[in-house]
């Protein structure tokens, strides 16, 4: 049997409309589809470390299954780091996943330097779930440093469906990513980064995927 993982991207949640809109879609289908909560209550100190053990432990209540990983944004970058530790990982099915975090991201910190050298411990982001800025550790940069260090080399099936105006996370990785791995599909798409506006594509897109690499 096959268990699928709904992993939600940064500063967002389980209630997002991407989320919910596969939530129902699955329910309607009755597929098992589970969506944790990344950030364990706790959105300041937010880690990549501490969104894979949450993640780890979700799976850990399925023992000898395999999964079906479904990301969006940094959730879809989760969704490659944990097919590269969890050989029980299937297959992916990734919206305009964040790779290359790291690079991206401290970017933004050089934004909130303001003419000094020293990282601030703290930096404003805004966060979806509450609609206001939400105060944010750069501890999760120096996490990501070790993570940023794991080859993406395992051959498992990938489908990747990301946005040509996308001004998040350029399309660009997806295009390098997929260029870079024989068994990743690209599909690109008319959108932005939320890809709502072809929502109700996707979703079927997604069964049709796991569909063809038999985890339904």
């Amino acid at each position: 049997m096959t268990q699928f993982i709904y992993l939600h991207g940064f500063a967002s949640s389980p209630g997002s409309k991407k989320a919910t809109e596969f939530k129902k879609r699955f329910d309607s289908a009755s597929i098992s589809l589970t969506v944790p909560d990344l950030e364990g209550g706790d959105f300041q100190r937010l880690s990549l470390s501490g969104q894979i053990k949450i993640i780890n432990d979700c799976m850990g209540q399925y023992p000898g299954e395999r999964f079906g990983l479904i990301g969006s944004s940094m959730g879809g970058y989760l969704a490659v780091l944990m097919a590269q530790t969890r050989q029980e990982v299937a297959a992916i099915y990734l919206m305009a996943p964040g790779f290359n975090f790291l690079k991206r991201w401290r970017k933004l910190v050089q934004g909130h330097l303001k003419g000094s050298n020293v990282i601030p411990d703290l930096i404003p982001v805004f966060h979806y779930r509450y609609n206001k800025d939400m105060l944010l550790s750069t501890d999760i940069f120096r996490d990501a440093e070790k993570w940023d260090r794991l080859a993406l080399d395992r051959k498992l099936p990938t489908r990747i469906v990301h946005g040509i105006h996308d001004d998040t996370v350029d399309i660009s990785e997806s295009r390098k990513f997929a260029e870079s791995h024989p068994m990743c599909q690209l599909q690109e798409l008319d959108s932005d980064h939320q890809l709502l506006s072809h929502i109700d594509w996707i979703v079927e897109d997604a069964l049709n995927f796991f569909r063809q690499e038999k985890l339904l």
